[in-house]
């Protein structure tokens, strides 16, 4: 399979961008502290029906801010989608978005719905959908916390067991995160001087742990707390589009909302195998079941 890479302008960033396979687009994007290799398994089982298009969220990874606190919101971000088929020539794709990457999904839908050829929010953490006090909208104030008093690693690490299918004992303890923590900044440290010495690309997983300050200090507020879905716009649209919680997610705060969102718009909210991240759990089966909704929004 060959993969297309390049570096695209856009306002405020410049993005880190990969395309392979042919047909009609399909843009995959990433929920928070992830990047364009958080779907590098199910790319190739979609690639030979569609233009796959993923990439490093603006301030991610590879795709770095022109400014250290240029803007990071979900409308600069869903723009920047616009703008990634702009220079591709693409008139219109459809777009599949999972966690914070669903929240941009969302605003695709309300405010760039001629663009898309249908749309899947999956597991959006749209805390703002539900009452003050749920529980929901509480675990994620409780991770923000943790970042502004504990640091962000403690807080990332809570932010792994919220999003891993089966979190090992150590994820789930005060101290354990505490040593995971700290393990993952000597990680960074020993990495960055390994890198160096060797002149290697950072790992995926390196990646991911560089993207914990933006996550936790500045993407976690704008789009759980700060960001307000437009209900009418959303209500309005004639695009074919659909929330999605996964099999595996009940209870955690991202699956009610998606839930309530759907039935609020009267849209339906369908079911994907596995949990938060089933791109990477089961890919064949989350890829099945993905074409199945493409393949009804395409007949």
């Amino acid at each position: 399979m060959d993969v297309t890479t390049e570096l695209i302008q856009v306002k405020g960033a410049r993005l880190h961008v990969e395309r392979a396979g042919r047909g009609p687009a399909l843009v995959l994007i990433s929920g928070g502290g992830g990047d364009a290799a958080m779907y590098e398994e199910i790319v190739p089982l979609l690639a030979g029906r569609f233009t796959v298009i993923t990439f490093d969220r603006r301030g991610n990874s590879r795709s770095p801010l022109e400014e250290p606190g240029g803007p990071i919101g979900v409308a600069e971000q869903a723009e920047d989608v616009v703008s990634i088929l702009d220079h591709c020539g693409i008139d219109r794709a459809f777009v599949f978005g999972n966690s914070g990457g669903a929240i941009i999904v969302v605003e695709l839908v309300a405010r760039h719905a001629h663009r898309l050829l249908g749309a899947v929010a999956h597991e959006p953490p749209l805390v703002q959908v539900l009452p003050d006090d749920s529980r929901e909208r509480r675990e994620l104030q409780d991770i923000a916390r943790l970042g502004r008093e504990k640091g962000v690693m403690r807080a990332f690490a809570a932010f792994g067991a919220m999003t891993l299918p089966d979190p090992p004992w150590i994820f789930r303890s005060a101290w354990g995160r505490v040593a995971i923590a700290a393990a993952s900044r000597v990680g960074l440290l020993l990495g960055a001087v390994a890198r160096s010495v060797t002149r290697r690309e950072p790992s995926s997983m390196t990646r991911i742990l560089g993207n914990t300050d933006l996550l936790i200090r500045r993407e976690l507020p704008e789009f759980c707390f700060a960001y307000r879905p437009d209900l009418s716009a959303l209500g309005g649209t004639a695009v074919r589009w659909c929330t999605a919680v996964g099999d595996d997610s009940v209870g955690r705060p991202y699956h009610r909302p998606a839930l309530v969102l759907a039935d609020r718009l009267g849209v339906s909210c369908e079911r994907f195998p596995g949990g938060h991240t089933a791109y990477q759990e089961g890919p064949r089966e989350f890829t099945a079941r993905l074409l199945t909704l493409l393949d009804r929004w395409s007949s």
